[in-house]
């Protein structure tokens, strides 16, 4: 829901591709719901009527975030459709998400889901788009029906929620480094390589006596818990 994370992620991995001990990284995506009360199923709110009437923003400072996205999204060498975009709720994504993970596709629908949202201005909560997405990356629908009509991976992403809250962290996108080194939201591509770089560096430098202490948290825009992003 947030377009940080759409830009994040893909500024992230931009950097992953760039750092010499890629082959030694394991991703896993965290669930994290920005206003979970939203419609589902395909009933979501065009993004502009959502910012302006439900989230409060003056409609100029909505033309100003919009901008200013577009700037990054240019940098980025990506569509741009977020004006014309679906706000909805996307507990179903997060759960395709968690399902794809199962087979090592999470990154793969995770980017699928993003770009439709971001870049092709769909309804992110439509079990039709959903499953499409699913068997573009290689699930079958028969497991995609299942799940989606199921309670599946419900309990999970509260777990994630909770645990981000337990870490301290309440914006998206968030990207944690061995739990010791935090970007919280779309950060420029060499400052992601950065930060990959020291966390690899503490992290084979570390010994048995080190104590787990805060991570340290670089921050750039971002996404409230109640889906209010930045400008």
């Amino acid at each position: 829901m947030c377009p940080y994370c759409h830009i994040g992620k893909i500024h992230y991995e931009k950097a992953l591709r760039q750092f010499d001990h890629a082959d030694e990284v394991k991703i896993e995506w965290k669930a994290y719901q920005l206003n979970p009360d939203l419609p589902d199923k395909g009933n979501g709110i065009p993004v502009k009527e959502y910012l302006t009437k439900m989230a409060g923003y003056p409609e100029e400072s909505v033309e100003q975030m919009f901008s200013g996205i577009k700037r990054l999204a240019d940098d980025a060498g990506i569509s741009f459709a977020l004006p014309n975009a679906v706000a909805a709720n996307t507990r179903d994504a997060h759960r395709l998400v968690k399902l794809a993970a199962k087979k090592g596709l999470d990154s793969v629908v995770l980017g699928k889901v993003s770009k439709a949202y971001f870049e092709e201005a769909k309804d992110y909560s439509d079990w039709k788009l959903l499953i499409n997405i699913g068997k573009e990356a290689g699930l079958e629908e028969k497991e995609i029906r299942r799940m989606l009509e199921s309670g599946d991976y419900l309990y999970e992403i509260k777990q994630d929620m909770q645990e981000a809250a337990n870490l301290g962290f309440d914006t998206v996108p968030t990207f944690l480094m061995d739990r010791r080194q935090a970007i919280v939201g779309s950060e420029p591509v060499d400052l992601f390589l950065k930060v990959l770089n020291k966390a690899y560096t503490n992290w084979k430098n570390r010994t048995e006596k080190d104590h787990t202490s805060d991570p340290e948290v670089t921050k750039g825009k971002s996404c409230n818990a109640d889906g209010m992003c930045e400008i």
